[in-house]
């Protein structure tokens, strides 16, 4: 599946993550206030995907994809929490297309958890994610008429 799989016509690409990023990705887990309990394995789960995303200097985020029916879960490890302008930058150029590409394999819907006020209402503000259930529940419909709040089927574990 192709989904979170690689792009290169743009400043801002994706590609799966490799060998070669695993060091990377493990020490800005280790250094992140937010992510510090979470292991490198995370983002290596079978039946996820994990993609980089880099701009002309390299590296600024990972996103791992999860997937329950429809939806796709994200989680995001920013290389640096506080080069806020370069990781909006990234965001906003990268997650249009990992939208289009979600719609395209027949997704619904991303999900997104975050207790970062900052990131939870650039999230709304620009990419088009809504609050569900609970504040720190984010949602982004891909469709153009979504499901209704009480038919996307949530599972416990992410609320």
């Amino acid at each position: 599946m192709a989904l979170l799989g690689s792009e290169k016509d743009k400043m801002v690409t994706n590609r799966f993550i490799t060998e070669e990023d695993y060091p990377i990705l493990k020490a800005s887990l280790e250094k992140d206030e937010y992510h510090s309990k979470t292991g490198l394995d995370f983002f290596l789960e079978p039946d996820t995907v994990c993609s980089v995303y880099e701009d002309e200097n390299g590296p600024v985020l990972f996103v791992r994809g999860s997937f329950v029916g429809q939806a796709i879960i994200l989680d995001i490890q920013f290389l640096d929490n506080r080069n806020a302008k370069r990781n909006m930058r990234t965001m906003l150029e990268g997650f249009p297309r990992l939208a289009e590409l979600a719609k395209e394999n027949g997704f619904t819907s991303f999900l997104f958890y975050t207790t970062q006020s900052l990131l939870k209402n650039f999230c709304i503000r620009r990419l088009g994610f809504e609050e569900h259930y609970t504040p720190e529940l984010l949602v982004k419909y891909l469709q153009e008429v979504g499901p209704s709040k009480e038919t996307l089927d949530i599972p416990q574990e992410v609320c």
